[in-house]
């Protein structure tokens, strides 16, 4: 009588085990979702969701405004961001060289003024 019960348990734990291995693959291995959408070769094979964020050379603020980073896992694309960057600080460069310029138009205009009427 004690082999049948020792026979039983050991039935039981053997399909509890194999119901756990079956049915709880994704709760024992969450990455298996991520590895099974990259290929062997590290190209995506599910499309991108979000288009390629495309910035003009001089973006103004209503294009600045409308930024969106495509996101992953594991945050914001970094070349996304590094490439926004880029250009805002080009652009905000070029904006200062600019109003330098027009600061300094504007000063030696006014001292041309002031010799002038002396």
């Amino acid at each position: 009588m004690n082999y049948l019960l020792v026979a039983v348990t050991f039935v039981v734990l053997a399909a509890v085990m194999a119901g756990c291995a079956v049915l709880g693959t994704d709760r024992l291995i969450p990455g298996r979702k991520a590895i099974d959408a990259v290929s062997q070769d590290g190209v995506a094979l599910v499309p991108a969701a979000e288009p390629p964020l495309i910035l003009s050379d001089r973006p103004g603020a209503e294009e600045l405004e409308q930024v969106r980073f495509a996101t992953s896992a594991l945050g914001y694309n970094r070349d996304e961001v590094d490439g926004v960057l880029t250009k805002v600080i080009a652009e905000n460069s070029r904006l200062r060289a600019e109003l330098e310029a027009l600061r300094g138009a504007r000063s030696q205009d006014a001292a041309t003024d002031l010799g002038g009427e002396g």
